[in-house]
């Protein structure tokens, strides 16, 4: 925390900080896998160059070089002996100081935790694929928030999502944008396989850039599979051959329902399998190709 390690029970903040308020910080997930080599940080570059774009948005100031900010993730790494550790959250956010909206002479303070996450939404569902429903909660437009933040108070749209879908016996869900077509999950961003050919959403769709996204479309594509980014409307995916979803917490998880319409055959398809496994053995160090991913601890 603000550059000094801290034991996981003292990691506090005050109970006025600005920021658990009116949610006014920047946050990311960032995965640990066991290599070759020992355990590494998944892309954590990308990830800190993503969390000090976003903070840029909400006029934070990291008082932190790049550098610095990815080698504090390392040695918060190395100082949890668990070897189970296998998630990195950053968070940037502002301090205390004042009681209104305005933060702009908030001090800006920058933690980063080291906990487990394990299987996001369960070992069954990876395997056997999760049920979403499509939630009553719209994803806010381009116009209402700054969508390519990873904004905290940006993901009270997911929580009230995710609560619904949970109420409603499902995993996980769907949201829609304000124009009625296909945004990602409360946490993930989504594809569809069609006919063989493997689509996204845009980011024009009130996305965040998923960093997994990105990976997946690059393993994509070395596989010889083209991705193809378009607006995908909820019929369409009802009528998919396969769906599936990524995100750093979710990585490559596929869709077994949608709305009780049962996706292709009612199991992961062979697409979403072959992606899968071929993430998996980039984040894990298996790809030479994508091994410049990985920062060994």
């Amino acid at each position: 925390m603000d550059g000094t390690l801290v034991d996981y029970e003292n990691a506090n903040v005050h109970i006025m900080t600005h920021g658990l308020h009116y949610g006014g910080g920047v946050f990311e997930g960032i995965r640990i896998y066991e290599t070759e080599k020992g355990r590494a940080i998944f892309r954590l570059r990308d990830h800190m160059v993503r969390l000090y774009r976003s903070a840029k948005v909400l006029h934070l100031k990291i008082p932190y070089p790049l550098d610095e900010l990815c080698e504090a993730a390392k040695e918060t790494v190395r100082a949890n002996k668990d070897v189970k550790v296998d998630y990195i959250r950053p968070l940037v956010y502002y301090g205390t100081g004042t009681y209104g909206l305005n933060p702009i002479k908030l001090p800006t303070k920058v933690a980063i935790a080291v906990v487990y996450m394990g299987v996001y939404l369960g070992e069954e569902q990876m395997k056997h694929g999760a049920k979403l429903i499509t939630s009553s909660w719209e994803k806010p437009s381009n116009r209402a928030a700054a969508l390519a933040a990873k904004a905290c108070g940006n993901y009270l749209n997911s929580v009230m999502a995710r609560l619904e879908a949970v109420n409603r016996g499902a995993d996980e869900a769907l949201m829609l944008n304000s124009e009625g077509n296909v945004a990602e999950g409360t946490g993930e961003n989504i594809f569809m396989v069609r006919d063989g050919k493997l689509f996204t959403t845009p980011t024009s769709a009130g996305i965040l850039e998923g960093i997994t996204r990105d990976s997946v479309m690059q393993v994509a594509e070395d596989m010889g599979l083209k991705v193809i980014e378009k607006d995908i409307t909820r019929t369409e995916l009802y009528i998919a051959d396969e769906v599936f979803m990524t995100g750093t917490a979710a990585e490559v998880q596929p869709i077994h329902s949608i709305d009780d319409i049962v996706m292709g055959e009612g199991r992961p398809g062979p697409i979403t399998l072959k992606l899968q496994k071929g993430f998996s053995e980039a984040a894990n160090g298996r790809n030479p190709r994508f091994r410049h991913w990985l920062d060994v601890v």
